[in-house]
Order: C-alpha cells, then structure tokens, then sequence
C-alpha cells in the first residue's frame, strides 16, 4: 500500500526534476544565449544541463527505488514505471555519452574550423536536442498524470 507521504516524496522529487528540465532547458539557457557572448553562454549551458542530469539522476534513482520497494513485482505493470525507465536510460546517454562528446570536441582548437569535428558535434546537438524533448515531454506527462492504479489501492 503507498502511504501519503511516499506520494507526496515522490511528486516532489518527479516535480523538481521536471521542473528543473524545463526552467533551464527552455528559459536560462535560451536566455544565456541572447544575453552573453556566444562561447560564455555555450559554457554556461553546459554547467546547468549538467546540474539537470544530476538532479535527474538522484530525483529518477529515488523515485525509482522508491517505486520498486513498494510496489515490488506490480510496478513493472504501471506505464509511469517504463516511462520513468525511459527517462532515466536518456539521462544516463546525456550524461556518459553526450555530454562527454561533445565537451571532448571543444577542447580541441580551431575545432570548428574541422569539417569533421564540426558536423559530429552538429550532429551530437542535433540528437541532445531531440532527447531533451522527449525528456521533457515524458516528464510532462508524469507530472501531469497520477498513478491511478495504486491511489485506487489505497482506498
């Protein structure tokens, strides 16, 4: 049975993970780019979106704990369960892969002047972009829905 708090504790973790997703994502970063020099807010950029995977990675590894300790074998029925999945597994590519990639680039001079190491790095933008909606998106549609099963369980 979810107890009160346990919902509450996770709302709040799932809601300062969204939120922080799309504050940053969609209103500093934006910002940083209209208000500073290019390279600064370039910077800039890359410390907030790294601050969001961690808080991310803490907020889904909680939920997700959380989750699998109360629920146990039931979980894996709950579409909320996969999505989360989906949304931790995209936070790990940012952050082991993406990131990585992409700061390993701009440590090389004159890189945008390589043909090559300008499209890959276009390239690694390209697809931070499209996970960075989905991400944003599917941590919508959690805040927004409620876990229907399990409140009904609690009656």
């Amino acid at each position: 049975m979810l107890s009160l708090s346990e919902t509450i504790g996770e709302r709040l973790l799932l809601t300062l993970w969204v939120g922080a997703l799309w504050s940053i994502g969609y209103l500093a970063v934006p910002l940083a780019f209209v208000s500073l020099e290019t390279l600064v807010a370039a910077e800039y950029a890359a410390k907030l979106f790294f601050a969001v995977n961690v808080i991310g990675l803490i907020s889904g590894t909680l939920i997700l704990l959380g989750k699998l300790s109360i629920q146990r074998g039931r979980v894996l029925h709950s579409w909320r369960f996969w999505v989360l999945i989906s949304m931790l597994v995209i936070t790990l590519i940012f952050s082991m892969y993406v990131q990585p990639e992409m700061a390993s680039i701009k440590t090389i001079d004159n890189w945008r002047q390589n043909t090559d190491l300008a499209q890959s790095f276009e390239r690694l933008h390209m697809l931070s972009q499209n996970l960075y909606l989905m991400l944003s998106i599917a941590g919508l549609l959690l805040v927004l829905s409620t876990d229907k099963q399990h409140m009904a369980q609690q009656a």
